[in-house]
């Protein structure tokens, strides 16, 4: 369903950014569809990056500690574009398909907030769902991904692709009871913690 121009192949290697400025760029593949889509992708690729740690770095510890870097800029990825994405729609909430009357009876804000609260909720279950489809193509199909392509130790790769074909299914498997990211990260959070 179409929802937005997205880029359609949104992952860390296609935004530049720094303390003043963010540029995402290669938009070869933009179209108009759902914000899930790119949303998932950019959380994929960043939980792809996390387990690839697995082979490229020995250190337990240090590698913890990344990954938690790693899933708490999921987290604040997630809730800045939510917090964003509804502030510009109260703040831009007109035009022919609303006008001023819409939301304004007695229960009317009460019920727009509810009604962005689902859609919001929708877009979140839409990136867990395509979330989980990039990550088990990531992980199955023709075209990987350089984190864990990387890992030369076929062991420590095995261990990272495991990781994210489960992780993958889980997201794909549970993206309706979704509720909040922080069930996405509790999957991620149980999938790195097994042996």
């Amino acid at each position: 369903h179409a929802q937005a121009l997205i880029h359609s192949d949104l992952h860390t290697g296609s935004i530049m950014l720094n303390a003043d400025d963010t540029r995402v760029i290669d938009s070869e593949f933009a179209f108009y569809g759902p914000m899930g889509f790119d949303i998932g992708a950019l959380l994929e690729n960043l939980v792809l990056n996390a387990l690839s740690h697995y082979g490229h770095t020995d250190d337990a510890e240090v590698r913890q500690e990344y990954q938690e870097y790693l899933l708490t800029m999921i987290h604040e990825i997630w809730t800045q574009f939510a917090a964003k994405f509804e502030a510009l729609w109260v703040a831009n909430n007109r035009g022919e398909l609303v006008p001023d009357a819409y939301w304004a009876w007695a229960g009317g804000e009460t019920a727009f907030a509810e009604f962005r609260r689902q859609y919001i909720l929708g877009i979140l279950r839409d990136t867990a769902g395509h979330g989980g489809v990039k990550m088990l193509r990531r992980m199955m199909g023709v075209v990987s991904v350089w984190d864990i392509s990387s890992i030369d130790d076929p062991a420590k790769r095995a261990i990272a692709e495991r990781k994210a074909i489960r992780i993958g299914s889980r997201w794909l498997l549970a993206r309706e009871q979704v509720k909040a990211i922080d069930d996405l990260l509790v999957i991620v959070r149980e999938e790195i913690a097994r042996v």
